[in-house]
């Protein structure tokens, strides 16, 4: 894309797949990075790539090659003005579209991409889904480790952003690429950290709309997505199990689609998940065992709740503190709101207890685990 310069605002977007607000401070040309300040005035570097600057006029030169028009003019788009050669822009811009109205991709995944799931209704739902038919990159160029969890080009999902697997993240099972679940569609619920029970397929790989089918759980596996999610999201290891873990479980059973478990009577729930804690010591810790509480439970080692022949490493550092607030950025006549915070390379939320109309996000934590106000 073009050149970024320092005091430049720009869209940042993280590995939650959103995008967020800030100015350039620094650029490295050889490192191809700049270094980001938000509206918190925290600081983060941040890969050029992942950084989308605004235009002031009907640009000149294509945004993506720095080429000027060829045969034909630039087609410019309408919210932010940055100029495209038809063949540079994924997909491929048609003849007949209107110049006068035609929408880019960043653009549309802006508009569209939020917390729980990305919109599923209106015009903008409709040219995302016909966005993410095609990939902006060549999936087989990616460098992936042996568990294919990470690749070294940082570039994941349909915006070719940043990610991290373990944080609401889906993997399609038929191209392996993972998708971040502010850019899926096909999601009834938002996603826990660490929650892989899940067969999903691209819309690259389905050709048209995701498909998602939720996989059987048992009670080890919810004890362990519990806790895990708890872990990242109170910065804590231990968690009383009437009033945090059983808790969590009640207020969110509906949301946690446990298939065959759903059926599970109110009063049955504490038996089987207190009894999957003290029955698998491999996963689970309990506080007596450390001259703690016996009611305190936590997870022998901070990983997601592996799948059957599954092969994940073990995640020991918790992810970076995420710092809640909202911006609200004006392109044109959209307004692009995302709430939330600036992220770090790694983050999660702090505490969840906002109500879903406020911040799409849909699950609720007592407010003592995170020593938040639950209002």
């Amino acid at each position: 894309m073009g050149g970024v310069s320092e005091g430049d605002d720009v869209l940042a977007r993280w590995s939650d797949g959103l995008l967020y607000l800030g100015n350039v401070k620094r650029v490295d040309g050889v490192k191809q990075c700049c270094l980001v300040r938000f509206e918190d005035n925290s600081e983060f570097w941040v890969l050029r790539k992942d950084i989308h600057s605004f235009s002031v006029g009907v640009e000149e030169v294509c945004c993506v090659c720095d080429a000027p028009p060829l045969k034909e003019p630039l087609i410019n788009c309408l919210k932010c003005r940055h100029g495209y050669h038809p063949e540079c822009h994924t997909p491929s811009i048609e003849p007949e579209a209107d110049s006068n109205s035609w929408i880019c991709r960043q653009c549309v995944f802006a508009v569209a991409t939020k917390r729980g799931g990305a919109i599923k209704r209106g015009r903008f739902a409709r040219l995302m889904q016909i966005m993410k038919l095609r990939l902006p990159y060549q999936l087989s160029s990616l460098d992936w480790d042996p568990q294919h969890l990470t690749n070294q080009q940082q570039c994941y999902c349909y915006c070719a952003g940043p990610g991290e697997w373990n944080l609401k993240m889906l993997q399609c099972g038929s191209c392996g690429q993972w998708f971040h679940e502010a850019c899926t569609q096909c999601l009834t619920k938002p996603l826990l950290y660490g929650d892989r029970f899940y067969e999903f397929q691209c819309s690259v790989c389905a050709n048209g709309p995701e498909t998602i089918q939720r996989l059987p759980m048992s009670w080890v596996d919810l004890a362990h997505l519990v806790l895990y999610h708890l872990s990242l999201c109170c910065k804590r290891k231990y968690f009383d199990f009437d009033h945090e873990i059983m808790s969590f479980a009640n207020e969110n059973w509906d949301s946690l689609l446990l298939g065959s478990l759903s059926d599970t009577p109110r009063q049955d729930r504490c038996h089987n998940l207190l009894n999957a804690l003290n029955s698998n010591k491999d996963r689970f810790v309990s506080g007596k065992e450390i001259k703690k509480k016996k009611c305190l439970f936590g997870l022998q080692v901070r990983a997601p709740p592996p799948l059957t022949s599954d092969s994940s490493p073990l995640i020991t550092d918790p992810p970076g503190h995420l710092m809640q607030y909202s911006i609200t950025l004006l392109l044109g006549q959209i307004a692009f709101t995302q709430p939330g915070g600036v992220l770090g390379h790694s983050s999660v939320e702090k505490q969840m207890i906002v109500p879903q109309s406020a911040n799409q996000m849909g699950w609720h934590i007592a407010a003592e685990c995170c020593g938040g106000h639950a209002g």
